[in-house]
């Protein structure tokens, strides 16, 4: 009896305390009190409002939080599928902490709405002189603040994630920075991608910080997305590699990770941007001394004279193909591990140099990949926008493993052809999902590995069995843009970017991945 009265007990002081907690909710957000018109108007009646020169801002956790100058408003991110708030808001002016209130807005009661509907909430910053009303629109994404000139000196950045930290609590994170344009097809666009590299107070490189829930780093990308309509291609790519890297015994094929935020650069709202793991010595898990990793970048392809030149030159490239750097000083024989693939897998002309190839590679690895960007269809994947993870032993024996990266021509995407084509050079083609996608090195394994068929259809059924499934994929792909679309950040994108043409639909992917999965299916079964 006794234990049926304290149960009871219990439960009514749980029950008291919820009800406590949502009357907090109600009249305090982000520990800031949330006021009646009619002391807002009180306090307006007794102050005169603070001058352009009185500086004026919120801080979230005590960092300045992100302002966009073209509307006039504080982006404030919040985690959509909390109904509780977190974050601690405060204020300043003239470089003095000042008081903050919020405007009673019933708007407060349905935050997930108030977020797609972009709905403008008003905070009062007041003394006991001065008052300023500053607008706040609530994202329900992560935003990072940019502020300093590209490539130069002093930039600073911060980053407000209440979203995908691992935490579970309002991580705010800001650093010395160093930014500058990233890629050469981003170049071509309006809306540019980022390399980004943290710095400490004093200058010196490598300050480590954990963003989005991702590893711990000072280097970083940003991916403008632009050419991608639906923004959804590259992330789904990036996760289903992980995956099937996921279920090898080596980390020396590990992909990158991708999430979403907002940017803000010097007070310019620059839309929604995927923040991008690069993928290094590492993520791979590779020894910066011995190992090697080959990236190939361009169209442009290598023979014996530039293998040669760029030895000679002691040069990190050589035609499309380039070594990254990390800490390396050059040594001779860079090259040779990727000259000798080369040279018996792109051509391979007899059993024998298929024969010194599997000397030099995973196999398994090249067998998942071939696989992998058929499935996506990922049509610049084929010889470029790929890393070679290349691991040496102390007796200079070596293993490649293929590493996918920039995927965002897949998933039906397909290049424009003709004269009159977009800039973006991009468009849906139907046809991809009846049809496997060649490329060199597979095609010369194909033509000398009997079993090599076999092997394939073995790999595709255990995936198809597991983690390559429709409806995963599918439910996937509508989780993604409704997480999009309800953070009211791609309608902004699409305002921002109207050249980019977004489709706030998976229509085309759900097609895409209803038709090519069984195709596949029955294409590997009779090849």
């Amino acid at each position: 009896m006794k234990k049926i009265i304290m149960l009871c007990v219990s439960l009514v002081l749980l029950g008291l305390f919820l009800v406590g907690q949502k009357i907090i909710q109600k009249t305090q957000v982000m520990e800031v009190s949330v006021i009646s018109p009619e002391d807002a108007q009180s306090l307006l009646a007794a102050r005169t409002p603070f001058g352009e020169e009185d500086m004026v801002s919120l801080q979230i956790n005590g960092i300045e939080a992100a302002w966009e100058q073209e509307e006039k408003r504080y982006y404030i991110p919040k985690n959509m599928e909390e109904d509780y708030w977190k974050g601690t808001l405060s204020a300043t002016a003239k470089g003095l902490s000042v008081s903050v209130a919020w405007l009673f807005d019933d708007a407060f009661f349905d935050m997930r709405q108030a977020i797609a509907d972009e709905h403008m909430f008003q905070c009062l910053v007041y003394d006991d002189n001065n008052y300023k009303l500053v607008s706040v629109l609530f994202t329900g994404l992560p935003v990072m603040q940019i502020t300093g000139e590209m490539g130069g000196q002093g930039t600073r950045v911060a980053l407000f994630d209440p979203v995908q930290n691992v935490q579970g609590s309002y991580q705010v994170d800001e650093s010395l920075a160093y930014y500058n344009i990233r890629g050469n097809a981003s170049k071509r666009f309006e809306k540019l991608g980022y390399r980004l590299e943290l710095f400490y107070e004093d200058g010196s490189e490598g300050n480590d910080l954990s963003f989005l829930g991702m590893r711990t780093d000072n280097d970083w990308q940003l991916k403008a997305m632009y050419s991608d309509r639906s923004k959804l291609r590259d992330k789904l790519s990036i996760d289903l590699w992980n995956q099937i890297a996921d279920k090898t015994a080596t980390a020396a094929d590990n992909g990158c990770h991708m999430e979403y935020l907002e940017l803000i650069i010097n007070g310019e709202y620059r839309g929604l941007y995927g923040l991008v793991e690069p993928t290094d010595y590492k993520s791979l898990e590779l020894n910066k001394e011995r190992d090697l990793i080959y990236k190939v970048a361009s169209d442009e392809w290598p023979d014996n004279d530039l293998f040669d030149k760029s030895e000679a030159m002691e040069s990190f490239s050589c035609a499309g193909v380039n070594i990254r750097q990390s800490s390396k000083t050059y040594t001779p024989g860079l090259w040779e591990p990727f000259r000798t693939f080369w040279n018996h897998g792109y051509e391979m002309d007899s059993k024998e140099d298929l024969k010194t190839l599997y000397t030099l590679i995973d196999r398994q690895n090249f067998i998942n990949y071939d696989l992998y960007y058929n499935a996506i269809s990922g049509m610049d994947n084929r010889f470029k926008n790929i890393i070679y993870s290349t691991t040496v032993e102390a007796d200079g024996t070596y293993t490649i493993r293929r590493i996918p990266w920039d995927q965002n021509y897949s998933w039906g995407d397909d290049f424009e052809q003709g004269e009159e084509k977009d800039i973006k050079n991009i468009r849906y083609n139907p046809l991809l999902a009846k049809k496997w996608l060649n490329e060199e090195v597979f095609r010369n394994m194909q033509a000398y590995d009997d079993q090599l068929a076999a092997d394939m259809q073995t790999t595709w059924q255990s995936w198809r069995e597991s983690f390559l499934q429709e409806d995963l994929w599918i439910t996937y792909a509508k989780d993604q843009m409704s997480y999009l679309i309800d953070s009211g950040a791609f309608f902004r994108d699409t305002q921002r970017w109207p050249d980019s043409e977004n489709i706030p639909s998976t229509q085309e992917i759900e097609t895409f991945i209803n038709t090519h999965f069984q195709w596949l299916d029955k294409y590997l079964a009779e090849n």
